[in-house]
């Protein structure tokens, strides 16, 4: 019987003008996606390699010498581009595209001496620095928002009328004059809207891919089949939250101008407003330090240390053993970069904590989850590239601990790292010297989404428990 009438339904949708209008815009905003992505993946990769080169060229032309390559490290640490940035890439441009090695700087350290007193250590930047215009020429519209903002309207004005209209004409009432429970009645009306909705999306979807995939602009195998799988069932649970919800409404007022009204209201509350609101009055809930105030904070810490050490700076040597003045150079410039390291570290902490909170609460929005589920699963945004800054402490830390390995082995050496008279002088083969290689995660995706996705399917779970209940009591 649920087959039966979900035809029925099914066929009314599919002759009407707003299925005709849905299967237009999906498919019109699809082709848009397409078009605006084509070649831009490709571009970005080409852009990744050449800056990766770039960093890679600098090490070797320091790794004539230790010394420069503990000064200078091992150059920025570029973020790899993701084959499914058409998908969710509304935040990318606003995320920094790679971790920054703060190299040589020169300062009087003994009357008459100058000396290098900051070896390197990795800092990270604030911004994209290609972003000269905080407006961009043109947005690009990915799959996030066609299915956070205009799919979830469709799903609204495929159920605001979905009972309130035969409770005013009568037919509602002839229906359960059968022997057809309303609970019958209620599935079939959501799995034909169900269906209505998904036929031209999943076109669309196919006529984007083949776009993309014949134009050569990315390169799409098993993983990313994977993941765009998983993308259009999330986006299937995050249409079945609207039209659940269009059924609540629906069967709770007897009238459908009525109920479009409160749908709408609840829409651009729900979708618009609370995801923008709340993370902007949410920021403020864990202030961090401004640019000047972290600036402020590594200049105190380098007067600090360096009044700390002030008193037993006197020039170092390449005696060896190193001489206690070269091994006190050696400390202080060591726990220069270490400090100055924490306190970067500590920053990027702060700010990865005041967004987390900010999109813990945001989630209360189903648009905000559909948004980050699908960005985790695109390899995009803010866990993607938290996934990235993960992996650098542990590169750095294997390159500091190539670089002692290495001027341990030099007998020539005082075994002082930091100052240039108790570090080897000795070449450094560039082939064996540690690369960074982002890698990306696909395991850590998934567990990413895991949480949104429930919490999507959380929601459908209680408007359509609330559908159904309404529905029971609904008086027809």
């Amino acid at each position: 019987m649920i087959w039966h009438i979900t035809k029925r339904e099914l066929y009314d949708h599919l002759n009407s003008l707003r299925f005709a209008f849905t299967t237009v815009l999906i498919i019109a905003l699809m082709i848009v996606n397409a078009i605006g992505y084509l070649g831009e993946h490709k571009a970005q990769s080409v852009a990744y390699q050449q800056k990766v080169s770039e960093s890679l060229d600098k090490m070797r032309s320091n790794a004539d010498n230790l010394y420069n390559l503990l000064i200078e490290g091992p150059g920025n640490l570029y973020k790899k581009p993701s084959s499914l940035s058409f998908c969710a890439s509304s935040g990318e441009a606003f995320i920094p595209e790679s971790a920054e090695s703060v190299g040589r700087s020169w300062g009087l350290t003994v009357p008459g001496h100058f000396e290098a007193w900051a070896i390197w250590r990795m800092q990270y930047p604030q911004s994209n620095p290609n972003l000269w215009d905080i407006m961009p020429d043109y947005t690009n519209v990915d799959w996030g928002a066609i299915i956070s903002v205009v799919l979830s309207m469709i799903a609204i004005l495929f159920t605001f009328d979905a009972i309130s209209s035969e409770q005013e004409h009568g037919t509602l009432r002839l229906t359960l004059s059968n022997s057809i429970s309303r609970g019958t009645v209620l599935v079939s009306k959501f799995l034909a809207a169900l269906i209505a909705i998904g036929i031209p999306f999943l076109i669309a979807a196919l006529i984007n891919l083949f776009l993309l995939y014949t134009s050569g602009s990315i390169p799409l195998g098993p993983s990313e089949w994977g993941r765009l799988g998983v993308i259009v069932l999330t986006a299937f649970v995050y249409i079945s939250i609207f039209l659940a919800l269009g059924l609540l409404i629906s069967a709770r007022v007897s009238n459908s101008s009525t109920s479009l009204t409160i749908l709408l209201l609840i829409w651009t509350v729900w979708v618009v407003l609370l995801p923008s609101t709340l993370g902007a009055l949410t920021s403020g809930l864990q202030p961090t330090m401004t640019s000047n105030e972290l600036d402020r904070r590594q200049r105190d810490l380098s007067g600090n240390l360096h009044n700390q050490y002030m008193e037993f700076f006197v020039i170092p040597s390449r005696e060896i053993p190193a001489t206690k003045e070269t091994l006190l150079w050696s400390e202080y410039l060591m726990e220069d970069a270490i400090r100055h390291e924490r306190l970067n570290e500590e920053h990027l902490n702060a700010q990865i904590a005041q967004i987390q909170l900010a999109r813990s609460i945001t989630r209360i929005s189903p648009a905000s989850g559909v948004r980050y589920a699908i960005e985790s699963l695109a390899g995009t945004g803010f866990t993607r590239h938290v996934q990235f800054l993960a992996q650098i402490p542990r590169y750095a830390n294997e390159f500091r601990a190539f670089l002692i390995e290495i001027d341990l082995a030099d007998p020539e050496s005082p075994h002082a790292m930091g100052p240039e008279e108790g570090t080897s002088q000795k070449p450094v083969h560039f082939e064996s010297i540690p690369k960074f290689e982002d890698h990306i995660s696909f395991s850590g995706a998934y567990n990413a989404a895991v949480t949104d996705f429930m919490l999507l399917l959380l929601f459908f779970v209680v408007l359509f428990a609330g559908a159904f209940l309404s529905f029971l009591r609904a008086d027809v």
